[in-house]
């Protein structure tokens, strides 16, 4: 379902004025009457054409009814035209199949069309923006916590902020009072269980097993988990107890710090994306599960074999986390100093004063952000008497939280949906 302010600015803009082909490359085109025009391949036409017999569209299913191994990808059409009284595109296939296209279907999703293009790229909400410290902190959201738990606009700008900046705060839900993650978590879809569970404690404590338990102390940056094939993508934490002094929350757009390298130190960059190093993690965590305490035993490798590319088909990945380097495999012992030597360079970035986001999390507050995106850590911290600085926390991926946005924006009927092909 597309928005009616969306639907209803395309039908007004211009309507169907002639259609043309299919060329020598298979492609229709089509022209409307403010002069635009669109190149449609021919045979995706057939593949997304809007009828029952090629989508199964009810209640329970939107699913697409052809399949590649029986697909005609050479058939033809045996006629196109635009039927004027309909503001559509009609294609009869030699098969005797009628596909129409309203006008408006073919513009939102017109490949010719660089507006097209940019608001079909939102459906994927990635961040087209890295951040430093002013940015962040001039735009950096917070929403109520309350109107989160009642409000689906609430949950969707809150999760869509996450999305394009890679962090958003939840303000004020009831102070010192367990089980503001799994409400929140509830909303957001489904948590991802660890080998920490699917909701941990921070908090110091005797005979710890990570680091994050074992002082009050500050942490180095890291992200966590880069010892699992999959590390989580997002991280949420939740403040039950605040410290006296301290314990604030920092973070830094790693994306950021990596342009910064491949612009002001292409080598490092160069060293860092194309080197890979493995991680190594090892210990225990006790946890719940259904209500019976558990103790389990990991040891953590993270070199497996998959296949990792970005969209222009190359691997380009900077990992850094708390869990114990020891290998380096893929170079030779001699390049190995310079390596470290780029890490090294690589977190002095990350430290640097432009590029540091500092806030404090008071109690009642939770913040969510992209685990594999911010590094993040705390500083140093007291407690009050008595007390124990505590947070609980969970994790999430991807493509829950998306889907929830995508979700909210067809059932609120919001100008950012898109349509399926």
């Amino acid at each position: 379902m597309l928005s009616a302010l969306l639907i209803r600015n395309i039908r007004n803009a211009s309507k169907l004025a002639s259609v043309a082909g299919p060329n020598a490359d298979r492609i229709v085109n089509v022209k409307w009457s403010n002069g635009k025009i669109g190149e449609f391949p021919l045979i995706w036409l057939r593949d997304t054409s809007p009828d029952a017999a090629t989508y199964t569209i009810s209640p329970a299913m939107t699913a697409r009814n052809l399949t590649m191994l029986e697909f005609d990808v050479e058939q033809k059409a045996k006629k196109l035209w635009i039927d004027v009284d309909e503001d559509s595109l009609k294609i009869e296939w030699e098969s005797g199949l009628l596909s129409t296209f309203p006008s408006e279907w073919l513009q939102i999703r017109n490949p010719s069309d660089q507006e097209a293009k940019k608001r079909r790229k939102k459906v994927y909400l990635f961040p087209e923006e890295t951040w430093g410290k002013e940015d962040i902190e001039r735009k950096l959201k917070r929403f109520s916590h309350e109107e989160f738990m009642k409000n689906d606009r609430v949950v969707h700008d809150f999760l869509e902020a996450v999305c394009i900046d890679g962090i958003a705060v939840l303000k004020g839900a009831p102070k010192g009072v367990r089980g503001a993650v799994e409400d929140i978590g509830n909303r957001i879809g489904m948590i991802k269980r660890t080998h920490f569970g699917m909701v941990f404690e921070v908090s110091t404590k005797a005979d710890a097993s990570n680091m994050a338990y074992a002082s009050n102390g500050g942490l180095p940056f890291h992200t966590d988990f880069p010892s699992l094939s999959h590390p989580p993508q997002l991280q949420m934490l939740h403040m039950l107890q605040s410290a006296e002094e301290g314990g604030n929350s920092l973070f830094v757009d790693g994306f950021h710090v990596a342009e910064q390298l491949r612009k002001e130190n292409p080598e490092v960059f160069r060293l860092l994306t194309t080197h890979s190093m493995e991680y190594i993690e090892e210990g225990y965590d006790v946890h719940e599960i259904n209500g019976k305490t558990f103790r389990f035993d990991y040891d953590m490798c993270a070199r497996h074999k998959v296949i990792r590319l970005n969209d222009e088909g190359k691997v380009n990945k900077i990992q850094f986390g708390n869990a114990m380097r020891s290998w380096f495999y893929d170079c030779e012992p001699a390049k190995v100093q310079d390596i470290y030597r780029a890490m090294k360079t690589f977190t002095e970035h990350c430290y640097q004063p432009r590029n540091v986001l500092k806030f404090r999390l008071e109690d009642g507050d939770t913040v969510l952000w992209a685990n594999q995106r911010l590094l993040h850590t705390r500083d140093g911290f007291k407690n009050a008497p008595g007390k124990s600085r505590t947070l609980t926390g969970c994790y999430f991926d991807w493509d829950i939280v998306k889907s929830r946005v995508r979700y909210l924006r067809d059932k609120l009927s919001l100008e950012q949906n898109q349509p399926s092909a």
